[in-house]
């Protein structure tokens, strides 16, 4: 319980650093073994916003934590306080958690933007990775003392973001269709508008940092800045009065990906003839089918969970590694989409030529997944 209740006080206390921005508050205790905390803050008007997080996700779980840890929760707003409050009862079952209740206040002056195509799992993933750069800036800077004006910028930006979160939020929960693409109407602030030059700003500002490995989090992947890219240029100009331009027809860099991105399907992996390997963003073998296990020389269980090197021969792995990691940190590719023939190792150690084509995909939870066909080919002739 105390673990447990320390790791809920480290949530909420750094959600209250990096949203209220005022004097934060902790009350503990325990009575009849159980233990009671209250987390407050004088922003009552910034209301909490949940989120769903991806099971992979390395931040922005702390009200989530609390929602799977804690025997009961809920939240306390009054008219210069708010007080997240949480219970771990070991003994007896809990009454039902109140839950949240609580809503971002709407802007007075709001405006539609309609986000026509806008990619699902695609811009789940750049929402997510936006909140943790902004987050991992935010209380870089914090501990590094750096000046008043770029934590007010980053605070600023952090807001900003946010509402745009909730009002994302609000107007997917209207949406009854379950596509790969929505089409959304969504209220917007006058607040958000005002403060989207400084988002933008400081998001260039945590991708450097990121690409600097100055903060924990990783930098965007074309694919990601593509989706934010377009994004803030959909609610920037249509609160100008522009008219709305559709994500499946804007122009891409040619290192992000296309405008209607393969959802990822392990279904359709298991039934493909080909051999063929799924390996996720920390290069850990996700998924893999019988004829890659059969070719490679291993079940298909012995393969799931081990790093994609154990299939890499050991004169490759080094550059395997500083290409995997260049197109982390800098999102340019070096062999994705282009068929190369290179040899796989078997698991009793020779060397099995294949020609080795690598995609991208996008799975459901908005991470991104390569996966990889290994065409078996013909070993060069001797000489050549």
């Amino acid at each position: 319980m105390v673990d447990t209740a320390q790791l809920l006080v480290s949530e909420l206390v750094t959600n209250a650093v990096v949203h209220a921005n005022t004097e934060v508050e902790v009350r503990a205790w325990a009575t009849g073994g159980r233990a009671h905390v209250h987390v407050s803050d004088h922003q009552p008007s910034r209301g909490l916003v949940t989120q769903q997080f991806s099971t992979y996700a390395t931040t922005g779980r702390g009200l989530g934590m609390v929602e799977q840890l804690a025997s009961n929760y809920g939240v306390h707003v009054g008219e210069d306080i708010k007080t997240v409050w949480f219970e771990l009862w070991p003994d007896t079952a809990p009454p039902p958690a109140p839950g949240w209740g609580t809503a971002v206040r709407p802007s007075l002056s709001t405006a539609i933007v309609t986000l026509i195509d806008m990619p699902g799992a695609l811009h789940a993933a750049a929402q997510q990775h936006r909140e943790a750069l902004l987050r991992e800036s935010l209380l870089t800077a914090l501990v590094e003392e750096q000046p008043r004006a770029l934590l007010d910028d980053l605070r600023t930006a952090h807001e900003c973001n946010r509402v745009i979160k909730a009002a994302l939020t609000d107007a997917a929960e209207q949406q009854t269709s379950q596509g790969k693409v929505l089409t959304l109407g969504v209220s917007i602030s006058a607040d958000a508008g005002t403060a989207l030059p400084t988002l933008r700003r400081m998001l260039d500002y945590a991708q450097e940092a990121a690409c600097e490995g100055r903060l924990l989090t990783r930098p965007a992947l074309p694919q990601t800045r593509a989706a934010t890219g377009w994004l803030l240029d959909q609610i920037s100009g249509q609160l100008a009065g522009r008219p709305p331009t559709a994500w499946t027809s804007t122009p891409l860099e040619p290192s992000a990906v296309s405008p209607e991105p393969a959802l990822w399907d392990p279904g359709s992996l298991q039934a493909c003839p080909t051999p063929t390997v799924a390996a996720d963003d920390a290069d850990r073998i996700i998924a893999v089918n019988p004829p890659a296990a059969e070719l490679l020389g291993w079940s298909v269980d012995e393969l799931v969970g081990q790093r994609i090197t154990v299939i890499i021969p050991e004169e490759l792995r080094e550059a395997h590694i500083a290409a995997f990691t260049s197109l982390l940190l800098t999102g340019k590719p070096r062999i994705l989409g282009r068929t190369v023939t290179m040899p796989a190792l078997h698991r009793d150690g020779r060397l099995v030529p294949v020609s080795l084509l690598i995609r991208t995909q996008e799975a459901r939870d908005g991470r991104g997944v390569f996966v990889a066909r290994l065409t078996p080919a013909q070993e060069a002739p001797a000489g050549h």
